[in-house]
């Protein structure tokens, strides 16, 4: 039933899943808050409200300009259950607010497979993930998507290798002369501390054991038949999903590096996997096995709300 509901894309779909996102984010909100209700607090969750909102909207773009997935809603779906598994990736500002400028530099990224304006997107790419890096500074691993997509759809010349560098440093450099002028350089230079912590053992707890170990059985189970129908698709199409898979690996390793691990760092892996749960959906043909993968996610975010 929800399988087939969500197995196209229809504005009904968005009305449900910005509803979803409200409600989670409520819930979320509800169980980790620790500051003070006032209008502050009221203005900002406002703000942060309206971006998880328009996440949907950026995520369903992507995926559509650049042929991510059929013409269905599962990744939408994926991404928001994955999100409210980890609640504390709606209240990390920094975190949060430098996934959604990254979304915008993946839809640079993919789009990078069409031939048109090739340097103003590797550019744009490269100067919202200085941005991104601003907010949180593992962000600047996703340079090297930048060049992994030069590379895989074939934008091979050496301007193309220069013009991300100058894309990146756009942003960061202007940052500095603001905080300049205003001769606070302090707070530039603790922008800059590429501090990480490698232990995974906050893990163990079962708020996360549980979601984490069907996040990644499913992706485990998910990767091999996704690709091999990758292998036989258009040529434009294995070179996306290789852009994909290069995402994935990237995102495990600005997880694995979070200077602070209590889930929001895990934010950075939902939108490659979202896609690559969603393909998956559509190699499945029995019907009941689609039903039974989307009810256990679903019951997943019970368990961890209730």
């Amino acid at each position: 039933m929800i399988a087939n509901f969500f197995n196209q894309t229809r504005p009904i779909n968005f009305l449900l899943l910005s509803i979803l996102v409200f409600i989670i984010y409520l819930v979320a909100l509800v169980n980790v808050n620790s500051e003070p209700l006032d209008f502050f607090f009221f203005v900002k969750n406002s703000f942060f409200l309206v971006l998880a909102i328009m996440t949907v909207f950026v995520i369903n773009f992507i995926i559509r300009k650049n042929a991510l997935t059929e013409d269905n809603s599962y990744a939408i779906l994926f991404y928001i259950l994955l999100v409210s598994y980890f609640p504390n990736s709606f209240v990390n500002e920094g975190v949060f607010i430098s996934n959604f400028i990254l979304l915008l530099a993946f839809r640079r990224i993919y789009s990078l497979r069409s031939s048109i304006q090739t340097k103003e997107k590797i550019f744009d790419s490269a100067f919202w993930i200085g941005i991104a890096t601003l907010f949180y500074v593992w962000s600047l691993f996703y340079l090297v998507l930048v060049y992994a997509a030069i590379f895989i759809f074939r934008k091979i010349d050496w301007r193309n290798f220069i013009i991300p560098l100058v894309g990146v440093l756009t942003p960061i450099f202007l940052s500095y002369t603001y905080l300049l002028a205003f001769d606070d350089l302090e707070r530039f230079n603790n922008l800059w501390k590429f501090s990480f912590d490698l232990s995974l053992e906050v893990y163990n707890s079962t708020r996360f054991t549980l979601p984490l170990g069907l996040i990644g059985l499913v992706a485990l189970i998910a990767i091999v038949p996704t690709t091999k129908r990758s292998l036989l698709a258009k040529i434009d199409f294995k070179a996306t999903w290789t852009l994909l898979i290069t995402h994935i690996v990237i995102s495990l390793f600005v997880v694995i590096f979070a200077p602070e691990k209590n889930g929001s760092e895990l934010i950075f892996l939902f939108f490659p996997l979202s896609v690559l749960f969603a393909n998956y959906l559509q190699v499945i043909s029995r019907y009941w096995i689609k039903e039974s993968i989307i009810y256990l996610f679903i019951l997943m975010v019970i368990n961890n709300f209730f």
